[in-house]
This record gives structure tokens, sequence and C-alpha cells, in this order.
């Protein structure tokens, strides 16, 4: 679609680092002339189809700008709304909220400041464009179909640069929201926090993971004879790794079985309730599809539990509902499943909290065994199950029951965790009631997750009370007496604190009262050459002028 020429981008485009109060987020900033004639950036129509294809973020809120915006310039209020909302949509951690500014030296012109993931920033700014595109064009029924066929590669492109793991996503917010300084490590690794306060993130591996806790975890079958050697609760086993052994397995640990992949998480390739040997066989072929090992165990009883653990403790816990519908006595299954799959929270994109029920066809076997059919109609209150898997990725919805934990099931998961040497862990249970202490009612441990997925549909606070808990202690923060107030987007001249400072470091103890003025280049400790002294454990504070920040060791 061609440029309207109510608008104009004029170069060059400049990348600011951010760390300012103003401009927390890094990103780009372009110079803008909007339309002589003020209006939204879209047409109705186009903001009718971005509204279906782009809902708004699970968490951290989009604002939407009021439909009579008071800022300097209404038009950039809406392209301000949807560049975010959009970048969002993506799965990119964008929170900042992007800002437009009068430009100085170029009246007509505004300056708008748009964060971008690091590795987007040229994704970010074609979205920019296209926005900016067609904001003006004439909606006509061809022109739309061209611009949103246009838009898809460009999408595609914005969340091939996004973190992979929900896990980043909440805890990038998390420490946005409590105003924790976030360094990019690469590949999606993080450290949050400033040098001897400072962690690193990968999902949920922190910087305290041991990998060879990692690779043992990792390991069904070894991680299960481990945790039986030290008298931990875990349901015998046999590691298949030919057809032949299946069926003098199957005679010395007894039907019902399971059979899963010794080497992958997540319910992947995991058959459940397998009654006879040819359902065995069937399933240790599909698992050896996905994995060399394969794990035999028997089918224990009870419901699934999954204990989180940091640093000994147990912080929460959920039961791992499988995928059901719950009759109201007047619609049919296939009905029940259609109404439970509109809901926007099982939408089954990478943005919603539950993944989709799996149809009838999925699950006629298990209806059968329940005496249903696809169009029977439950009682009211009648629980209709439709799967085994208790996973979220299989239709599983996880309860929050951390108030319910009998401290003897809580103190397992920390020992299991402890054993491992795991600093953060997810310890799956399975028992007959999670109120009940396992030395009573009996327990199994499952599996232990290295990297466990904290949850964001029943614990998406956790993620800034595990910062909390592993930040205790927060860089001093010594703030600059003299400085360029002025230059709100950059990093001052002239910054005074207390001590001596050579290159902005210093190796020695800063006297209390000792002030001396320091000369510091226009150079931000956030560009690259400069992010040592953040990354650098050993230093332990720092001061700021807007977008300056000098660590102290």
């Amino acid at each position: 679609m061609p440029s309207s020429p109510d608008w104009d981008m004029q170069p060059p485009v400049t990348r600011y680092p951010g760390g300012a109060d103003t401009t927390r987020q890094s990103g780009f900033c372009v110079n803008i002339r909007p339309p002589s004639k003020g209006s939204e950036p879209l047409s109705p129509t186009f903001a009718t189809l971005l509204e279906r294809a782009f809902p708004g973020p699970t968490f951290g809120n989009v604002p939407k700008p009021p439909a009579h915006p008071v800022g300097p310039e209404p038009w950039l209020e809406w392209l301000v709304y949807w560049y975010h909302r959009m970048v969002r949509y993506a799965g990119l951690p964008v929170f900042d909220t992007p800002k437009t500014l009068s430009s100085p030296d170029k009246p007509q012109y505004y300056r708008m400041y748009c964060p971008a993931y690091e590795g987007t920033e040229n994704a970010s700014l074609s979205l920019l464009k296209w926005l900016l595109t067609v904001s003006m064009a004439p909606q006509t029924d061809t022109l739309v179909r061209e611009a949103m066929s246009g838009l898809e590669p460009l999408m595609r492109s914005l969340a091939a640069g996004a973190p992979t793991s929900a896990n980043t996503l909440r805890f990038l917010f998390a420490a946005f929201e409590a105003r924790l300084p976030v360094v990019s490590l690469g590949h999606h690794m993080f450290q949050i926090g400033i040098g001897a306060s400072g962690i690193w993130l990968d999902s949920s591996f922190t910087s305290g993971t041991s990998v060879m806790s990692a690779n043992l975890v990792r390991n069904k079958a070894a991680t299960s004879d481990f945790l039986a050697k030290a008298g931990i609760p875990v349901p015998r086993q046999a590691l298949i790794t030919e057809e032949a052994q299946l069926k003098p397995a199957a005679g010395a640990l007894g039907f019902p079985l399971v059979c899963k992949p010794a080497d992958l998480d997540g319910g992947q390739g995991v058959h459940l309730h397998l009654k006879d040997l040819p359902s065995l066989a069937k399933a240790y072929r599909q698992c050896r599809e996905l994995s060399k090992q394969v794990l035999v165990q028997p089918q224990v009883q009870g419901r699934d539990y999954r204990l989180t653990v940091h640093a000994g403790e147990c912080v929460w816990a959920i039961e791992r509902v499988p995928a059901r519908v719950i009759g109201n006595g007047e619609d049919t299954v296939a009905a029940l499943i259609d109404h439970e799959n509109a809901r926007p929270e099982r939408s089954g994109t990478g943005h919603s909290p539950l993944k989709p029920l799996p149809g009838v066809d999925s699950a006629k076997n298990l209806l059968k065994a329940q005496n249903l059919k696809p169009t029977s109609v439950p009682k009211k209150g009648q629980i209709v199950v439709l799967s085994h898997l208790p996973n979220v990725a299989a239709g599983g919805q996880p309860v929050p029951i951390f108030s319910e934990v009998h401290p003897d099931n809580a103190e397992l998961a920390a020992t299991v965790a402890r054993l491992c040497r795991l600093d953060l862990a997810g310890i799956d249970l399975i028992m007959s009631d999670i109120r009940r202490s396992w030395r009573d009612a009996g327990a199994w441990v499952i599996e232990v997750n290295a990297q466990p997925d904290i949850g964001q549909t029943t614990a998406a606070h956790l993620y800034g009370e595990l910062l909390k808990r592993m930040l205790p202690e927060t860089p001093v923060e010594i703030r600059y007496v003299e400085g360029r107030e002025n230059d709100a987007w950059g990093p001052g001249d002239r910054v005074s604190c207390q001590g001596r400072l050579w290159n902005g470091l210093s190796w020695q103890p800063l006297p209390e009262k000792q002030a001396e003025r320091v000369a510091w280049a226009r150079q931000c400790l956030l560009d690259d050459q400069c992010q040592g002294v953040w990354l650098d454990k050993e230093s332990w504070a720092w001061f700021r002028q807007a977008a300056t920040d000098l660590a102290i060791r």
C-alpha cells in the first residue's frame, strides 16, 4: 500500500539505550510529522480487523487512549497504542509505553520513542511504518486485503525474535513492575539487578541452577533411581531399549502401566492406563519415535500435584486437573466441549493461559468407558473426563491448593529439591489428598523439573515474589548532585558523588562525607562497551544521571 502524503518520517532513525526514568526500555527514536488533519491512525475498518486479530495481552495491560485524547496530537496517541499492542501480541517483552515529544529543532515534527526488544528493532520499525502507511490510505476492500496479507510475514518476523518461554516474559514483566534494571545476556537470557545483587535467568533456570543437577533430573530413570537410594517414595520402573523387554517388564510391574520417554518434559509422549501388552507395545513404538530411552512404570493412583520449591521452601502448589467438562443437565458432551473451548482462555494461541479441550474424537475411548457418547446429555454436576493427562498442553487446568498442603508434603518436596541440589524446582507428586501427610496417606514422586513452568494461570504473583527472594539486597543508589537536568533523554556531562572515582569505578570504600566532582564522557553505561560494570558481581553501588548509570565497586 503506498504511503500517504499526509504524514512523513524523517531520517535518521536513532537508537536509545533506555535506563532513564522516562525511557526505561531500549528502543529506537524517529521523527514523525503527523497528518495535517488529526484523526485516528486507522480507519474503523482496519481498527475492527486489528481488534479481532490481536487481542490485548493477558498481563501488563496496554491502556487504550480515550475517545478524544488530550495529548499534543491525538493521531499519535492511537499510533502509539496500536504499535504497543501489536508488539506485545507478538510475544515481545515490551512493557514501556512509547512516548512522543515535540521536536525542538523541527516544529512540525514529533520525536517518537518506541521501545523494542533486542534483535527485533528492524521488524518493530517496519511495523511502525506499516501502521503509518495504512493510517491514511484509501480504505477499499482490495487495499485492506493487501495490507493485512502484508502484515502476516511482518508479525511472524516479530514473533521469531520473541522469547519462547512464558516464564521469561513473566519474570521480565515482574522486573519492570518492580523497577529492577535488566541487561540482556543474549539468547533470551537476562541479568536482573546490578552487580553483586544481580541474578541471571534463562526461563526459570537461574544462575544458581547446577548443570549437573539439570542433567540429572532431565533423565527420569536416573532421577528415580537416585531418589530411591535416598529413601524417597518413587514408583518402580523398567528402562526399555527394545520391544522384546516389554513382556518381562509388564510381568514384573503388573498392569495398568505408564509408558513415556525417559528424557522429555511437558507430558510429551506420555501414555497412561495401559491395560494390556498390545496397547503397551503400541505406546512403546510411539515413544521410540521421540526418544531412544523409554520408561515403563506402574500406573499409581491418586491426584496429580505440582509443588514449586525455592531455596529449600515450598512456595506454591497446584493440583493439575485433567481435561473435563461438567454436565448441566441440558447440553450434550459435544456442546459442553464447544462452550468451554469458546472461552478466550482456551483460544489455543500462544497468549492463552489454557489450551483447548480435546474433541470428542480424541476422547471417544474415555467417553465409552464412562458409558457416554458425544450426543449424551450428562446430569447436572456430572464430571466427564476427556483425557488422563493432567498437563495444560493436553487441555488440563491448574487449580491452586497451596493453603491446603500438609507441612509434611511441603517438606517432602523441599527435601527432593535439596537432594537434587536445585535452587528452584517443580516437584510432581501423586497422592490421594494433599491435605494428608504422605507418611500416612502414601505418595509417589513422579518427576522433578529443574526448569519449572511457574504458571501464568494461578501463580502470576509468584514471579515477583521469586525475584524478591532471589534479590534480597539492592545496590546503594547514590543520587547525582549536579548535572544537565534539561537533557531528558541522554546522559549528562557532569555528576557529583561521594568518594573518589577513576573512570567511573572505585576500588576502595567511599568516605561518607567526601564529595568530588567527576567529569564523565557522554557515554551511557548501558552501551555495549560499558555493560561489564553492570554485570560484574563485585559491583556494589551505582548512581544515575538521566540515562547514565555508574557502578561502584
